[in-house]
């Protein structure tokens, strides 16, 4: 029998995440619900992704991934700019589908649409908007979508410009909490978030942090 112990903490291989919220849009000023993937970015947004740049560039990232939306892409390209890179799109990086309540506030709904928002604001994690998602089923997607890019970038530093939802969702999975806490999680545009994750592990570094 060999007397080698072995180690009480192996070592593991570590992916690191930094998760990118877009920039600032108008939509986003007014407090509306929106998917639309072609609202652009305001100038407060643009100089958002600048800021959001030049932090990166200090950051050695080997990967940069954005979501398909016009908002998230502009951000990603100006990172990109600054990265000499090409960001590269994923899909399943979408924010969470609202269905009919696009471009509409909680006010709106709650004061036209009375017995939908009543069903909905009764369990908002599990009962999705019409012809929308579920908070659930948006964790679920973002928890298969950032298993699979680690698998596929292990070791790697990756920048992922996505959205509110997305990051919120990816940090559920990271801190291991149920989706339910899913609200209490602020992500303001043009932040980053940070996530370390190892084959048995994940370490939340910060959250919502403006460059």
């Amino acid at each position: 029998m060999s007397d080698k112990k072995e180690p009480l903490h192996p070592e593991e291989v570590v992916t690191s995440i930094l998760m990118v919220r877009h920039g600032h849009t108008k939509p986003t000023e007014e407090g509306l619900l929106y998917t639309d993937p072609n609202a652009p970015l305001t100038e407060r947004g643009e100089k958002q992704a600048a800021a959001l740049a030049n932090w990166m560039a200090k950051q050695k990232t080997d990967v940069l991934l954005s979501s398909p939306s016009k908002r998230v892409l502009a951000t990603a390209e100006i990172i990109g700019t600054k990265l000499k890179t090409v960001p590269s799109i994923v899909e399943d990086l979408n924010e969470w589908s609202v269905g009919t309540w696009d471009g509409k506030s909680y006010w709106d709904i709650k004061k036209n649409e009375p017995a939908a928002y009543a069903r909905w604001s009764h369990d908002p994690i599990h009962i999705a908007p019409p012809q929308g998602e579920s908070i659930a089923g948006l964790c679920q997607r973002v928890k298969d979508q950032i298993r699979e890019i680690i698998v596929t970038h292990e070791g790697k530093c990756i920048a992922l410009v996505t959205h509110a939802g997305v990051i919120r969702g990816v940090l559920c999975y990271a801190l291991g909490v149920p989706a339910e806490n899913f609200w209490r999680l602020n992500i303001p545009t043009g932040s980053v978030s940070k996530v370390d994750f190892s084959a048995n592990f994940a370490t939340v570094q910060f959250t919502a942090m403006n460059p």
